[in-house]
């Protein structure tokens, strides 16, 4: 019976092994629309800078234009493990995003980590449809 217990046992230990904490995201509710062409959004148009900011999710949103018809949208929570910092776009190749906490630097492209940062995963992207006049943001379902 102490053998049975203790291969048990075992087995249960084991299998915390190889669990792990599922990682998550913070990130907020997002539901808004904007005419990325309209002088309002000046700076979303080809040829300026290509991003712009929001307010909403859980630090805020930044849009990128990555074509005419192709944007992209990340939550700006930095997701490095122990870090609560408020991703920034790099002004200077307006290509990178990093947090000014941990200094971990994202590709805009599709939110990876560079490397040599702390972060080790990507960013939360919400999702992001463009009908040809107007960009619709929202949580992904």
């Amino acid at each position: 019976m102490k053998k049975h217990i203790s291969i048990i046992l075992g087995l249960i230990s084991i299998s915390f092994l190889f669990t792990s904490c599922e990682e998550t995201y913070d990130y907020g509710y997002v539901n808004f629309y904007i005419e990325p062409d309209t002088a309002e959004y000046f700076n979303l148009n080809l040829g300026n800078r290509q991003w712009e900011y929001f307010e909403g999710g859980y630090r805020g949103v930044v849009v990128f234009r990555k074509n005419w018809d192709e944007f992209i949208t990340f939550e700006r929570s930095c997701v490095a493990q122990d870090c609560d910092g408020r991703l920034e776009v790099d002004t200077t190749n307006n290509v990178l995003l990093h947090c000014p906490n941990c200094d971990s630097k994202y590709i805009y492209y599709d939110g990876s980590p560079l490397e040599g940062s702390k972060s080790r995963r990507m960013l939360y992207t919400y999702c992001s449809f463009f009908d040809g006049t107007y960009l619709w943001v929202n949580n992904c379902q």
